[in-house]
C-alpha cells in the first residue's frame, strides 16, 4: 500500500498539528525504494511563480494535488479517486477554509490527452491541514492505446490536477475581452465570438490528433508520473487534416486552437453535451499557453455525431505581479555582485592558503585536463553580515589553489562556491562526490574557459544542466560587463539573466531576427526598423529579440528592440570576424567548434524573421526549415524579409515541395515579402488569430 508522508518538522497530511515550516512532502512508492518529491509541490528547477496574494476578488490556483487513493469498481469502466491538496502556507490555508465551495477542480492536460477524465464531486473537504477530493474517473474514448489497462496507471503520487478559485470580480466582460484583444494583450482564436455576457465561444482547428499505436507502456507510466510531459505527448501524437471536424457518438477526440494569453487565465466551459463535453482539464494559465498548438479535448456521449463543435471559455485576468519582488531581487543581485567583487578582489591581491594539497577522490584522467589544475577557489556561507565582517577584518589571503582544497577544506556552514574557472569536467566531478559533505546552495564562477575566454564548450552548457538538475544555481560574474548573471532556462535552454529580468525573460515571448553582420544600406535599415516595430506592436508588451550578438542586421534589431522597451537577447559565438556586442539582457557564449550545437538555443524563439544575409545565414535557414518539417518547431510564420534578395531560395523552395523533398503545407507558413504590413497579416493568418 502506497502512503504519503511528511518529512519531520513539516505538515502532517494526515492531520496532525504543524511543528514547524509548510509542507515539504516525501513519496514513499513502495517500501525500501528511496523518496522522492511528488511532482508539483517543489520545483526543482526555475519556474514564473503566480503571486499568492490571498484576496477574495483575484483569480488564485494551487499546486499540483496528487492521487491519495484508487478504488476500481468491480464490473465498471470507471474507477473511484481521493485526491489530496496541500496549501503553500497557513494564511493559504485560512482563505481557502472560507471558500471551499467556491473551489473547482482542473485535470493535468497530459491525463486528458491521454484519454483519462476526472470529474470532481462535490466541494473540497478539510482533512486536518489539507484537503480532500472526491473524483470520478473514466476513459472517455476506448480507442486510446492505453485502454487496456489505464486504471493501472493510476496509482498514489501520481499529480492529477489543481484546485482554481475564479472570483466573479477577476472576469473580464465583453468590453474588457475586447479591449484586451486590440491592445494586443490577448490573442484569441480567429473564429471567435463573444456574447454581452463575457462568454467567448470558438470552434477549434479542423485537424485532429490520434497518439501513436507503438506507444509502450512505459511511455504512458512516464506520462502520467509527470517525467514525460506536454512536449512529448507533441511528439508522438499525429495529426489529421479534419474538415468539418467530426466527433463520432461515444468517442472523443484531441483537437487544438490558437491562443496566446500573457496576463489572462482562461477556463474553458465543459459544455451541455449537444457540441460535446470537454473533459476537466479546463483552466489555461498565461504564459503557458502560447500558440498555435493549444490542445482541446472533446467527447461526445450521445449516440449521434457532433460536427465541427463549439468551445466556450470566460477570461480572468492574473492577479499583477509585485514590483517588491523585482526591487528584492535586484537589491539582492547588486548586494552579491559587491560581497563578490571584493571576493574576487581578495583571491587576486593575495595569495592563497596553505594547505596539505588537492587529493581527488575520482581516480580518472582525461588528456588536457586535471581536477588539481590551480583554479582559486573559495567556499564561504553567503549571508551579508558575516562576509561583511570577515572582508573587513582583513580576513585576506583567503580561498584555496584548487577547487578541491576549497572544497575539502570548507567551513561546516559554508553553500557558496566562488571559483576562478567554471568547473571543468574533473572538477564537476569532485565536486559531486562532495556534495553529501558540503550544503552547497549556488556556484559562481567569472571565466568560461582557460582555453577559451569568454566562450563555453558544449561540455560546458552540459555541467549547467547538471547543476540545474541538482538544483543548484550557477551565477556568471562577467568581468566584461561588470555584472551578475543567473543562468536560467527557457523550453529547456539556459541563458545567462540578472535575476530580477528572469521571470520577464520566462514570460516574454521570443522573435530570433538571423541575418549577415555586413553593414545595411539606409533602405534595408528603415524596412527592418519598420518591421520590428509593428511586430513589436502586433505581439504586444514584453517581447524579446534573440540574435546571433555581431553588427549588421543582429545590431540593427538588437538597437531597435531596446529603443521600443523589448528585451534583447544574444548566442554569442568565438569568431575572430564577429566579436560579441555585449549589453544586452540575456546571453550565452559557445566555442567555435559549437556552431551547430549553438543554434538548438535559438529554439527558445517563438517566431523566426530571416533578412538579407550570407552563407552563415543560409545555413542557419536550412536548420530551422528541417525543424520545421520534422516537427521540433511548431508550425508558425517563417518570415524572409527581403523578397528581392531570397527570391532565387524561394523557387528553389518551390522545386523541392514540387518534387515532393518537402511536405507541401510547409509552404503555406512561409512568406517572402518586403512589406511589413504584408508580415503582419499573414502572422494573423497563419497563427489563426483576431
Amino acid at each position: 500500500m502506497a502512503t504519503l508522508r511528511s518529512r519531520p518538522g513539516k505538515i502532517n497530511p494526515f492531520g496532525g498539528a504543524i511543528p514547524e515550516g509548510w509542507p515539504g512532502l516525501s513519496v514513499a512508492l513502495r517500501p525500501g525504494r528511496a523518496e522522492r518529491r511528488p511532482t508539483g509541490l517543489v520545483s526543482r528547477t526555475q519556474t514564473s511563480t503566480l503571486p499568492n496574494p490571498m484576496h477574495a476578488n483575484q483569480f488564485w490556483h494551487s499546486t499540483d494535488g496528487q492521487i491519495l487513493t484508487v478504488r476500481p469498481r468491480n464490473g465498471s469502466e470507471s474507477a473511484s479517486l481521493t485526491l489530496v491538496f496541500w496549501p503553500r502556507n497557513p494564511a493559504e490555508m485560512e482563505f481557502l477554509k472560507a471558500h471551499l465551495a467556491d473551489l473547482k477542480f482542473t485535470e493535468r492536460s497530459s491525463l486528458a490527452r491521454i484519454g483519462i477524465e476526472m470529474l470532481a464531486l462535490g466541494a473540497p473537504t478539510i482533512d486536518g491541514n489539507r484537503f480532500l477530493l472526491e473524483a470520478d474517473c473514466s476513459l472517455y474514448d476506448a480507442s486510446f492505446p492505453n485502454a487496456p489497462y489505464w486504471k493501472k496507471l493510476l496509482r498514489p503520487g501520481v499529480p492529477a490536477g489543481r484546485l482554481f478559485y475564479a472570483p466573479a470580480a477577476a472576469k473580464l466582460t465583453s468590453t474588457e475581452i475586447w479591449e484586451a484583444v486590440r491592445a494586443n494583450q490577448l490573442k484569441l482564436p480567429h473564429t471567435t465570438s463573444i456574447d454581452s455576457q463575457g462568454r467567448v465561444f470558438f470552434t477549434p482547428h479542423a485537424v485532429s490528433y490520434t497518439l501513436s499505436p507503438r506507444l509502450s507502456r512505459l511511455n504512458f507510466e512516464h506520462i502520467v508520473s509527470g517525467y514525460a510531459g506536454r512536449s512529448f505527448i507533441d511528439k508522438v501524437q499525429v495529426r489529421h487534416d479534419a474538415s468539418p471536424l467530426t466527433i463520432p457518438p461515444r468517442s472523443g477526440i484531441l483537437t487544438s486552437c490558437s491562443m496566446y494569453l500573457k496576463e489572462h487565465f482562461v477556463v474553458l466551459s465543459p459544455g451541455e453535451g449537444n457540441f460535446g463535453l470537454h473533459t476537466s482539464a479546463v483552466l489555461l494559465d498565461p504564459v503557458k499557453t502560447f500558440g498555435t498548438n493549444v490542445m482541446l479535448e472533446i467527447y461526445n456521449k450521445g449516440d449521434q455525431p457532433v460536427v465541427n463543435p463549439m468551445v466556450s471559455v470566460e477570461v480572468f485576468r492574473s492577479p499583477p505581479a509585485e514590483d517588491t519582488e523585482f526591487k528584492t531581487l535586484q537589491k539582492r543581485r547588486t548586494r552579491l555582485l559587491g560581497t563578490v567583487q571584493n571576493l574576487y578582489q581578495c583571491l587576486d591581491e593575495y595569495p592563497a592558503v596553505t594547505s596539505a594539497g588537492a587529493k581527488p577522490k575520482t581516480k580518472i584522467t582525461v588528456r588536457g585536463q586535471s581536477a588539481t589544475m590551480e583554479n582559486r577557489s573559495v567556499l564561504v556561507r553567503a549571508n551579508d553580515d558575516e562576509l561583511k565582517q570577515l572582508l573587513t577584518a582583513g580576513a585576506c589571503p583567503l580561498g584555496s589553489h584548487t577547487l578541491i582544497e576549497s572544497l575539502d577544506n570548507a567551513p561546516a556552514d559554508a553553500d557558496t562556491l566562488v571559483v576562478d574557472y567554471f568547473p571543468d569536467l574533473l572538477e564537476h566531478m569532485e565536486l559531486v562526490t562532495r556534495l553529501g559533505d558540503v550544503k552547497l546552495k549556488r556556484v559562481i564562477f567569472r571565466k568560461a574557459s582557460r582555453t577559451h575566454g569568454y566562450f563555453l564548450s558544449s561540455n560546458a552548457h552540459a555541467r549547467l544542466d547538471t547543476f540545474n538538475s541538482l538544483g543548484i544555481p550557477v551565477y556568471w560574474h562577467d568581468e566584461m560587463t561588470n555584472d551578475l548573471y543567473l543562468h536560467t532556462y527557457k523550453k529547456g535552454h539556459g541563458f545567462f539573466v540578472r535575476e530580477e529580468m528572469a521571470r520577464k525573460f520566462q514570460e516574454s515571448p521570443i522573435l530570433a531576427f538571423y541575418g549577415s553582420a555586413v553593414q545595411l544600406d539606409a533602405d534595408d535599415t528603415a524596412r527592418i526598423s519598420s518591421l520590428v516595430e509593428k511586430l513589436s506592436g502586433f505581439i504586444g508588451p514584453n517581447i524579446g529579440v534573440l540574435t546571433g550578438g555581431g553588427g549588421g542586421v543582429m545590431r540593427l534589431a538588437t538597437e531597435t528592440a531596446r529603443a521600443k522597451g523589448a528585451l534583447t537577447g544574444a548566442c554569442f559565438l568565438e569568431l575572430e570576424a564577429q566579436p560579441p556586442e555585449l549589453g544586452v539582457d540575456f546571453f550565452n557564449t559557445f566555442q567555435e567548434t559549437s556552431r551547430h550545437f549553438r543554434q538548438k538555443w535559438f529554439e527558445v524563439a517563438d517566431f523566426c524573421i530571416f533578412n538579407v544575409g550570407g552563407v552563415g545565414t543560409l545555413e542557419e535557414i536550412g536548420i530551422e526549415l528541417c525543424n520545421l518539417k520534422l516537427g521540433i518547431r511548431p508550425r508558425t510564420p517563417y518570415v524572409f524579409f527581403g523578397s528581392g534578395f531570397w527570391g532565387d531560395l524561394k523557387e528553389q523552395l518551390d522545386v523541392i515541395i514540387a518534387e515532393k523533398r518537402a511536405p507541401a503545407w510547409m509552404k503555406d507558413y512561409v512568406l517572402f515579402s518586403e512589406d511589413p504590413d504584408e508580415v503582419l497579416r499573414f502572422y494573423r493568418k497563419t497563427l489563426q488569430v483576431l
